[in-house]
């Protein structure tokens, strides 16, 4: 008996890709938007910027405040080698559970059992401040190092029955410190202060998802610029560049709100629009 084919009409299977249902109490992020502009509890957030800068000022307002992610934590580390030298660390060093001067592997993985084994939803943070430099290996004898790992995986960290009971932050004085793996996992930036132009152009190369291209973020890093101690907030999570944290100057819905690049893009919407209702007609 001779086979024949079955014939499949393509057209008529439903080649849409749908959301998976999850039980979001589990992620235990904090996704609910209450906190938005700002980034979700579960976030790995960069902050570079000189000494002077404001970038103990900000994490003191971030992470102490309630007005931000004061109460957010229930355990809060802070891992920095100028931890007690530092007179606006003050707070920080009160409200902060436990404060190590030197950052090791073994240190980690202790910090990592403990958070593993922490019962309930009770989220960790962990601020790595200036322990990052020229000299920090992010791969050692062809393997990745533990911290490398932390920051690809941190979203995921739990306990078992909850995830996301992990944040990250890690302040530099260079952008050139922060890895490539950790830009590519990171909920946002806050750049902080005045940098040199070679410097600047070093973000633009990296960071020209704002703005589009290298042009367009350097335009926005200089409108972020107006007065003493402001700082560029860049949200990955919300695709958004704002001057400090109110002052919206771009989002990837919007485009530019600022000078020249808003005036170009409400003629280019117009000339699309233009467009659009010739091509109807």
């Amino acid at each position: 008996m001779s086979k024949t084919k079955k014939i499949i009409d393509k057209s008529k299977e439903d080649l849409n890709i749908y959301p998976i249902k999850i039980d979001d109490s589990k992620l235990n992020n904090g996704g609910d938007g209450n906190h938005y502009p700002l980034n979700n509890p579960v976030h790995l957030h960069l902050i570079c910027g000189r000494v002077k800068s404001g970038k103990s000022l900000l994490m003191n307002n971030l992470y102490l405040s309630q007005r931000f992610y004061g109460d957010e934590y229930k355990t809060k580390i802070l891992i920095s080698s100028t931890a007690h030298n530092d007179a606006i660390n003050k707070y920080m060093l009160e409200d902060f559970d436990f404060i190590f001067t030197d950052y090791t592997d073994d240190l980690l993985l202790e910090i990592l059992d403990i958070i593993k084994n922490d019962e309930g939803d009770g989220r960790f943070l962990i601020i790595f401040d200036d322990i990052i430099n020229s000299g920090q290996n992010f791969k050692r004898a062809g393997k990745t190092d533990l911290l490398t790992q932390i920051i690809t995986t941190y979203r995921h960290i739990g306990n078992g029955e909850f995830e996301g009971k992990l944040a990250l932050v890690m302040a530099v004085q260079y952008f050139k410190y922060l890895s490539p793996i950790a830009r590519n996992n990171c909920s946002g930036y806050y750049i902080m202060g005045h940098f040199p132009e070679s410097e600047v152009k070093k973000m633009s190369e990296a960071l020209s998802i704002f703005g589009r291209d290298n042009k367009g973020f350097i335009q926005i890093y200089n409108e972020s610029r107006k007065k003493p101690y402001d700082f560029l907030y860049l949200s990955v999570e919300h695709m958004e560049a704002r001057r400090n944290h109110d002052a919206l100057l771009w989002s990837d819905k919007s485009g530019f709100t600022f000078g020249d690049r808003k005036s170009d893009l409400e003629t280019d919407q117009k000339l699309e629009d233009l467009e659009t209702q010739k091509n109807k007609s």
